[in-house]
């Protein structure tokens, strides 16, 4: 099977961003959802806006604060449904049944994913829609704690429930992505934007999904 395209939005790209993402052709946008001081869900990677927490902040002094607009996922869906499967990355706890019921209105329970690396968030979303696709996202940064279950996430990953693993490239490479597969786990690979990895995890058979910030690159080396 070939393995898909997922457009990842960074933040500095703002709302165009989000519309080339849409229409590079890549099979799934990936979108991050944090929530504001006010309740309001946004897409946000950072957890910060000009220094000061978004959980401190309504949403309208976001938008002061940001340089370009901070879109609300309720919009950036509706920018998604129609042209690509929706990636909903949750950088929170406690946004998991808001995404999901906006996310089961925008797409159906078949149009998108939810990944994140909160093993209770993903329990929380498989007990109240089983039908919904969850990978648990294994790759944290070598000083945080817990790191080193990482280079060992099965245990972790059967505990929520999940149904794919998202694995941080690094780890992929030094046999994660080996144990994934023999457990019989898809993989999704985040965020590979180099032209030689993207050339290998293309052509590697247990990659589902290749996350990258450039689809139209990965586009290219894949169908060209």
């Amino acid at each position: 099977m070939q393995t898909a395209i997922s457009a990842h939005r960074r933040d500095d790209a703002g709302l165009t961003g989000l519309h080339a993402a849409a229409a590079s052709g890549a099979e799934y946008v990936e979108i991050d959802v944090r929530r504001t001081g006010d309740g309001r869900l946004v897409v946000h990677h950072d957890p910060a806006v000009a220094g000061i927490p978004l959980k401190r902040l309504p949403y309208t002094r976001i938008q002061e604060l940001s340089p370009r607009p901070v879109p609300l996922v309720a919009e950036a869906m509706e920018i998604i449904a129609g042209r690509a499967i929706g990636h909903l990355d949750l950088k929170e706890q406690g946004v998991e049944r808001e995404t999901v019921d906006l996310a089961l209105a925008a797409f159906g329970p078949a149009g998108f994913v939810v990944t994140t690396r909160e093993v209770a968030s993903i329990a929380r979303v498989k007990r109240a829609h089983p039908e919904v696709r969850a990978a648990i996202s294994v790759g944290r940064s070598l000083w945080e704690r817990g790191v080193h279950r990482d280079f060992a996430p099965l245990r972790a990953v059967r505990a929520s429930g999940a149904d794919m693993v998202a694995l941080n490239h690094r780890l992929a490479r030094v046999g994660v992505l080996a144990q994934c597969a023999r457990a019989g786990f898809p993989a999704m690979i985040w965020t590979v934007n180099a032209e030689p990895l993207m050339r290998r995890f293309l052509a590697d058979p247990r990659v589902a999904v290749l996350i990258t910030d450039h689809p139209e690159t990965a586009l290219r080396l894949r169908d060209g």
